[in-house]
This record gives structure tokens, C-alpha cells and sequence, in this order.
């Protein structure tokens, strides 16, 4: 299966660069110097862009998104900027229009953060920046908005779908990990959670530590009205994962959701639930890998780095169970 790219999921197959020279004028910031794909991801097609004015990233959504689901993204990216949220700012056309439109491809502009994601700098936050995430994240949960239903399909509570989906492609010894972790997922009471506007993907690749020092929250394409601890589950399973460290995820659910419940305070529901909630977003990470890589085609370094992290992750927890 061919691997697929992020200019595949546009399906654009002209001069990238005439694209970058008209978006550049859309949004009147100057003529492009340079510009360059970025490669991490699996929905849209992003651009760094550089121009006398300032550096930018260029987001060309996917053609698979409709319009609907474009005013969706934007909307939300809107609604987090208003909430305080660090969220890169968006640039506007020539007529105050967020959203913009090149030779039939949908794209929204926004200024480049300098920094670093988590998974490029390759370790674990500080205590300090942990504090700074999880103010974030109270943040974001606090945002008065129901979007339009999004099906994201690594989202927790869609487990039993994605194994029915790939379970045939899983090895035996990872698969009763995985089985052992929906097992107890299942005993969740999902209609006793709160819910509440969640980003749903505070992961390593989306969580940046920017050169002034603050956090920056990227990504809200999975955004959805979900459980709460769906937040602190990401955040303790992806983002506060130790390779190296004797922490469990126990512990790491524990030190998160006493944290967070000093800025929002949790329900004790939600409390009893959260380990197994991010336990299976362990499993999640681990079969949405395999999903990337057998379904979609995109067998890349990154996906072999969530597969390793969800595998590693399931051993940690459940090999001695």
C-alpha cells in the first residue's frame, strides 16, 4: 500500500508553489521567500511559509473535509482564541475572512510559533509546564461550545470499533493486552461522566513549548462535546508517558487529576474512572497505529512511534496482570 501524504490528502497534483504565491496574496502578508510541507500529521496538508512579514503555517484542509466541516474547524479555532487559549493567531483575508480558498483548496493562516512540540523534544514535561498544560486544558473545557458532531476515530470512546477494524492485523501477544484493556474500559459508566468541550489530542505532537516560554495547544480537528476526563485521559496516557521512568499510569492519572482538580474541581466518578479511561487510550494509540499503517497506507516514522508508544505503554500496565 502506498504511503500517503500529506499533499495526497489534498489531492493537488500542480505547482505547490503558485498555490503558497496566491494564499500569500489572499492574506496580504508579503511574497513568499520560502516555504515547506511539514510532515507530522495525518489529516490535513500544513505549510511553513516565510515571507518578508513574519513566518506563518498554511493549513490546506483535506479533501475529505466539506465545507461544513471546514466552518467547524474555524469556528473552533476562533472560540479557543476568545477563551484565552495559546493557540497560534489567525490571520485574516483582504475582506476579514478567516477561511480562504486557491484554485478550489480550502486553507486558514496563522502565525508560526517558534518552538517545539513534545515529540520533537523527545521528553516529559516539567512540573512547571505540566501546570501550564493543564491550565490549558481547563481552558479549553471551559469553552461555552457545542461543535457539529466529528467522528474521530482514535477518540476512547470508539474502542470496540477500531478493534473490530484492525484486530486481524495485531499479534497474538499484543492482542490480549489489548483485549485485557477494553475489558476494562467496558466497565466505565459513560453516562455518568460530565461532558463538556474537550480538544480531545493533548498529545506530544500537539502540545508546543514555544521559544517565549509559554505552552501553545495545536490541532483542534478533533474537538468535540465528550466525557471531560477524555482530556486528562490524553494527557496522562500520550503526553505524560515515561519510557524511561518507574511512574505507572496509575500514578501519572492520580498526580492528574489532583492537579487539575485544584483549577476545575472532578467529579468522583470521574476520579474512580480516569485510569481506566486513559488505559485505553493507551490501546487506542496502539491500534489507531495500525489503523495508519495497514488501512490508510501511511506507514511513516511517526506512525511506528505511536505503535511503539501504545505497545510499550499496554506491557507496562497489564504484563503482569
Amino acid at each position: 500500500m502506498d504511503v500517503k501524504t500529506p499533499i495526497d490528502r489534498i489531492n493537488y497534483t500542480g505547482d505547490l508553489g503558485i498555490v503558497v504565491n496566491e494564499l500569500c496574496g489572499l492574506y496580504e502578508v508579503g511574497k513568499p521567500a520560502d516555504f515547506h510541507v511539514v510532515e507530522i500529521g495525518y489529516e490535513d496538508c500544513n505549510l511553513v511559509v516565510q515571507t518578508p512579514k513574519g513566518k506563518y503555517l498554511a493549513k490546506i484542509f483535506s479533501k475529505v473535509r466539506s465545507p461544513d466541516d471546514v466552518l467547524r474547524y474555524t469556528t473552533i479555532m476562533d472560540k479557543a482564541l476568545q477563551a484565552g487559549v495559546n493557540h497560534p493567531s489567525l490571520i485574516r483575508t483582504s475582506d476579514g475572512k478567516v477561511t480562504g480558498e486557491v484554485g478550489g483548496l480550502s486553507m486558514v493562516l496563522m502565525d508560526f510559533i517558534e518552538g517545539k512540540t513534545f515529540l520533537e523534544m523527545d521528553r516529559l514535561p516539567t512540573e512547571q509546564e505540566r501546570h501550564a498544560v493543564l491550565e490549558q486544558a481547563a481552558l479549553v473545557n471551559g469553552i461555552d461550545y457545542r461543535p457539529p458532531y466529528f467522528l474521530d476515530t482514535w477518540a476512547i470512546p470508539n474502542i470496540k470499533t477500531m478493534l473490530g477494524r484492525v484486530e486481524r492485523f495485531i499479534l497474538h501477544e499484543d492482542m490480549k493486552l489489548v483485549r485485557r484493556a477494553v475489558a476494562i474500559f467496558d466497565e466505565v459508566p459513560m453516562e455518568k461522566l460530565p461532558a463538556c468541550f474537550v480538544h480531545g489530542d493533548f498529545t506530544k505532537a500537539n502540545v508546543l513549548k514555544g521559544d517565549d516560554g509559554r505552552i501553545y495547544i495545536l490541532d483542534f480537528s478533533v474537538a468535540n462535546w465528550s466525557p471531560r476526563i477524555q482530556e486528562l485521559a490524553v494527557i496522562a496516557a500520550n503526553l505524560l508517558y515515561d519510557k524511561t521512568g518507574t511512574a505507572t499510569l496509575k500514578d501519572t492519572t492520580e498526580l492528574v487529576a489532583m492537579e487539575y482538580g485544584l483549577l476545575q474541581p472532578l467529579s468522583v466518578v470521574e476520579k474512580r474512572y480516569l485510569y481506566p479511561y486513559a488505559l485505553a487510550g493507551v490501546a487506542m494509540e496502539f491500534m489507531g497505529a495500525h489503523q495508519e499503517k495497514y488501512l490508510y497506507g501511511s506507514d511513516t516514522p511517526e506512525t511506528d512511534f505511536w505503535m511503539k508508544l501504545g505497545r510499550n505503554g499496554l506491557k507496562k500496565e497489564l504484563s503482569g496482570v
